[in-house]
């Protein structure tokens, strides 16, 4: 029951962010909208090349959606980015390798306390468009909604303009989904096995942070941590940093990078006995960079 009135919820948010062209028309005063696609392809073709290498084909798109309504002591800010990248090294009959894949909204109301505290409610939905392989590309190990992760948060806010806001949440949840039925029945991303999701209740803290540092150079960094209050020494951290140039009207770069550490995806192989070879499988960093320079339109 948690699960679907956390869902519904977020699917009604979304709806009339993206949705409400008559209330906007009606009064454009206090809306900001702002949407950005960035598309990247490269290719590399080899025959007979002595310096060695392999063919390649590399495609890659992301898009970013900003919509946000600001009313005397009212704020309402909301966030749509999504990512999708292929890679193909090698003749046609290799397949193609997914390299990007990720899909992120977020929906945040503040009500001003002070002038620069605020009380907020945020939603924060994150999953993913197609499958993932292993290392050894043999087997799945997440899609779409296997996981997804719904984050629900009641706090306070301190907010420097637009540039900075830091969000401490005691009233805060945490629902893990996998709908997958082999990852399901595995228990994996820390659910009961044979189970589809899993509520924790918690506390968060949220940051976030973007300015141009330079001309045409814009610097965004996004943190969060979570913790469980049946386990309040662990920690989840979801750190999102991203450096954008713009190149000039059409063609612009991006540095992006993202480090995660969730106590309950245990995605790291220690070996904790060297005379029997056994090992266990512990909570490991993962990190992610990636780099595109490409087309850019922004509306």
């Amino acid at each position: 029951m948690k699960i679907t009135v956390s869902i519904s919820l977020l699917l009604l948010l979304s709806s009339s962010v993206f949705a409400q062209n008559d209330s906007i028309k009606s009064d454009t005063t206090y809306w900001n909208r702002e949407a950005v696609l960035n598309l990247n392809f490269s290719q590399v073709d080899l025959t007979n090349w002595n310096g060695g290498g392999k063919s390649s084909i590399s495609i890659a798109g992301l898009t970013n959606f900003n919509v946000s309504y600001q009313k005397g002591k009212d704020a309402w800010d909301n966030r749509l980015d999504m990512a999708y990248g292929l890679l193909r090294q090698g003749d046609s009959n290799q397949p193609f390798i997914k390299t990007d894949d990720n899909i992120i909204l977020t929906s945040r109301y503040s009500r001003q306390l002070k002038k620069r505290i605020f009380v907020s409610s945020i939603l924060d939905f994150r999953t993913q468009f197609d499958e993932g392989l292993d290392e050894d590309g043999q087997q799945v190990i997440s899609r779409f909604m296997a996981p997804g992760y719904l984050l629900a948060n009641i706090g306070i806010t301190y907010r420097y303009k637009k540039i900075f806001t830091a969000t401490i949440s005691p009233i805060s949840s945490k629902t893990t989904i996998v709908i997958d039925d082999s990852l399901s029945a595995a228990g994996a991303y820390g659910i009961d096995p044979g189970k589809t999701y899993r509520f924790q209740s918690g506390i968060n803290f949220a940051s976030s942070f973007q300015k141009d540092i330079w001309e045409n150079v814009n610097l965004s960094t996004n943190l969060n941590l979570f913790s469980d209050y049946e386990k309040i020494g662990n920690i989840d951290v979801n750190w999102e940093t991203a450096l954008n140039f713009k190149i000039n009207k059409f063609l612009s770069a991006s540095y992006s990078t993202q480090l995660i550490y969730d106590d309950d995806i245990k995605s790291k192989e220690i070996i904790i006995n060297e005379a029997t070879g056994e090992t266990r499988n512990v909570a490991g960093i993962q990190f992610k960079s990636v780099m595109n320079i490409g087309l850019n339109i922004k509306i």
